[in-house]
């Protein structure tokens, strides 16, 4: 089994600030090639969110992907070491934080058994079916999908550690299977 992740922004808010920080600028940056490491730490401020409790792994509009405290990218490179990509640090006042981006692409999605929007053009993937039978390939991994570069995908294994470790701060859907 396999989950979409999402991050809680409206629960746990989110991250901004740090530009000085960033390599290049994010709005030349194509986000479908990895993102140049950061050679300065970001300092990022916080926006809580509904909850006021400040998450393990935090949005920032202008990263893809992720930005997670120390417990929270122990497990990721832990369980999935090939997967995440530590892009640098950044800090929230004097705590650390991990700048992570996933560039794993699997492709695992039963196109037939999927919800596809045709554009003509082009079609786009909205809400995948994985092929029966991968259940071993997604299993301890964080990936992407083809046709769908935003959304980041959990296999069981991984989901389960990061719910162990007590990690906050994301959402999971669960993605069926075809058969």
């Amino acid at each position: 089994m396999a989950f979409m992740a999402r991050l809680l922004v409206d629960e746990y808010g989110f991250l901004f600030g740090g530009e000085e920080g960033f390599p290049v600028d994010v709005t030349e940056h194509d986000w479908e090639s990895p993102y140049p490491t950061f050679v300065v730490p970001a300092r990022f401020e916080w926006e809580a969110g509904g909850l006021g409790a400040e998450p393990n792994i935090f949005r920032h509009p202008e990263i893809r992907d992720w930005v997670c405290d120390d417990v929270a990218w122990s497990v990721l490179s832990k369980v999935a070491p090939s997967d995440p990509r530590l892009l640098g640090k950044g800090y929230l006042g004097e705590k650390e934080l991990h700048i992570v981006q996933v560039v794993t692409m699997l492709d695992v999605v039963d196109v037939a058994a999927s919800v596809v929007a045709d554009y003509g053009s082009y079609r786009v993937i909205e809400f995948p079916a994985f092929r029966d039978g991968c259940d071993d390939e997604m299993r301890s991994r964080i990936f992407r999908i083809p046709g769908l570069y935003t959304d980041i995908f959990l296999g069981d294994l991984l989901k389960s550690s990061l719910d162990e470790a007590g990690i906050v701060g994301l959402g999971y859907s669960p993605v069926p299977v075809a058969g």
